[in-house]
């Protein structure tokens, strides 16, 4: 029997925009705001949120690929020696200024084909609503969603159904009708959860295929062939 896809709901970092190029000059600045000088902080701090310091990678199952901001703030207040978690988020927040942020292909593009299909759009991701509304402003994109929701928006956080469940009863569809589109475990766990349509793993952030291809249903190299894909797949 052939699925019906009626929205389209993305992760943000590691799906529309290149993962390292933003968060890795991230985790740099705030371990270095925190720790300073301290090289037993400064790795204490990398190693509880999966960064390691070293390689400038990020580590298999590392909290700042997968949770929300709320859980890498709370595991790091729990390290810190002085810093409770207020202080330490707003370090966060003001290190995601002027951060570099590129989309992984040509978005709107993109997403004007999902929507000459007439298919509704959405963003979840486990950053900060206004985050993620100013980094899609920033790229020409936002006016193209019809949904963009973070961690702190009330519907909670991925890998819960939440966030895709608000997404289609925004766009008045089902969530059986929602194809769910991200880099990790935790974007399709979250579609699983809310019984998706399709949860589709794409291979543009830290996650190799082998990571995640027991909890997709397909694995593309990039959101860039989605359109044809849906497309192939509704007509075929």
């Amino acid at each position: 029997m052939s699925k019906i896809i009626r929205g389209v709901l993305f992760d943000k970092d590691g799906t529309l925009f290149k993962y390292g190029n933003t968060w890795q000059i991230w985790c740099e600045r705030v371990i270095q705001a925190m720790a300073a000088d301290d090289k037993t902080l400064q790795h204490a701090l990398a190693d509880g949120c999966g960064f390691n310091l070293n390689t400038k990678e990020f580590t298999p199952g590392s909290l700042v690929v997968n949770a929300s901001a709320r859980e890498i703030n709370q595991v790091w207040a729990e390290i810190h020696p002085k810093l409770d978690y207020q202080q330490i988020e707003t370090i966060g927040i003001e290190k995601l200024d002027n951060l570099p942020v590129i989309p992984v292909c040509d978005l709107s593009e993109m997403l004007a084909s999902l929507k000459a299909m007439g298919i509704n759009i959405g963003c979840a991701t486990n950053d900060f609503e206004s985050s993620a509304k100013v980094q899609l402003a920033d790229a020409g994109i936002y006016e193209q969603f019809d949904f963009v929701c973070g961690f702190d928006s009330g519907h909670g956080a991925k890998p819960g159904p939440g966030m895709l469940l608000a997404f289609a009863e925004k766009c008045g569809i089902e969530a059986s009708e929602v194809a769910m589109v991200g880099d990790s475990t935790h974007d399709l766990h979250c579609g699983r959860s809310a019984s998706a349509a399709l949860c589709v793993g794409v291979l543009t952030g830290p996650a190799k295929a082998e990571d995640i291809q027991a909890h997709a249903d397909v694995v593309l190299g990039s959101v860039e062939i989605l359109p044809e894909y849906l497309r192939r797949m509704l007509t075929g």
